[in-house]
């Protein structure tokens, strides 16, 4: 093969220690599967960011861009996804430390045993790896379904998979929806999402709260909680593009929304597209009318065919409909 089979993007917002423990780990894999490491940093404390250009001086890092503040997690991984043309695309979080050289071999050997129109990640919990029907117990360990969502620490999306569905929405802010709302829209399209023990391939080395975050812009509590409610009660972002998926209204292939203006050396400048202002209004149209059947106490009129068709109309008056 001429080119890397995947393409490891690792988004990095600080945790400078977690970081170069992620990359120095990665160097010890078995090179059974030709990858290049991708890393693309949010907005980084200046230390940091100094060192991982010393990274890509070294070798460590294929690729290496740096934002000049924090654009969110899915912009940032897509900006990596879309840097380096690879049968397969890996999003790793700056916090999975691999444990074994043979990692990746494992999870490829236990993913050919599924679907290979599908997708793979990480299970925290023990538990969920068996949790829904079609587990599969081979020879290679515990092949398990997710009817969810799979997290995205350390998922591997083939680009079989993202030609239909398409890259990370960045309709969001700072974190928590990118997994979330890509695997609403697997789930639509009946792409099956397996998942795998993480134990056996990596330590999870960062903390799930905000601790890590206290001196920056992000607090992941706030941006999670407004995923699915506004402070003001009106419905979040994430449930709002969950009814628009379910109910067959919006494209599951979702454009994105910023695009590359300049680039020195490493320095990446980004703009908003212009082609995206009519999915924000879009937006901003179906909100609104869910947003107000919810204050009227209306709920149950959301899944009208009234209502629905109206949303048809708003999603495909800006070539972004089901049927598009």
């Amino acid at each position: 093969m001429s080119g890397p089979l995947l393409n490891i993007t690792i988004p990095v917002f600080n945790r400078y220690h977690l970081t170069q423990k992620t990359l120095l780990a990665l160097r010890k894999t078995v090179p059974g599967i030709p990858f290049v490491v991708t890393v693309v940093d949010n907005g980084s404390a200046s230390d940091l960011r100094e060192r991982l250009v010393n990274l890509r001086q070294d070798g460590l890092i294929d690729n290496l861009f740096l934002l000049p503040r924090n654009m969110g997690i899915s912009c940032a991984c897509n900006i990596g996804w879309r840097a380096v043309d690879a049968p397969y695309y890996m999003k790793l979080d700056n916090d999975m430390v691999a444990t074994t050289p043979h990692w990746l071999e494992h999870i490829f050997r236990l993913w050919s045993h599924g679907n290979p129109v599908s997708i793979i990640g990480p299970i925290f919990d023990q538990a969920k790896l068996t949790a829904d029907p079609g587990t599969q117990h081979t020879t290679d360990g515990i092949l398990g379904i997710c009817q969810g969502n799979v997290p995205g620490g350390a998922t591997i999306i083939p680009k079989t998979v993202s030609d239909i569905i398409g890259y990370w929405s960045e309709d969001y802010g700072l974190y928590g929806a990118d997994d979330g709302d890509y695997g609403a829209r697997l789930a639509c399209a009946g792409v099956t999402q397996y998942c795998y023990d993480v134990n056996a391939c990596f330590e999870h080395c960062g903390s799930f709260d905000n601790s890590e975050y206290e001196d920056t812009e992000l607090n992941k509590n706030a941006e999670h909680a407004r995923l699915f409610k506004e402070e003001d009660g009106g419905v979040g972002m994430f449930l709002l593009n969950y009814y628009l998926y379910n109910m067959c209204v919006r494209n599951w292939r979702v454009p994105l929304r910023y695009r590359i203006k300049d680039m020195d050396g490493y320095n990446l400048v980004l703009e908003e597209d212009p082609a995206y202002e009519p999915i924000k209004v879009a937006l901003r149209r179906s909100k609104n009318l869910l947003d107000n059947l919810t204050a009227a106490d209306r709920n149950d009129d959301m899944y009208s065919d009234t209502v629905v068709q109206r949303m048809k109309r708003i999603w495909s008056s800006c070539g972004q409909g089901c049927g598009d």
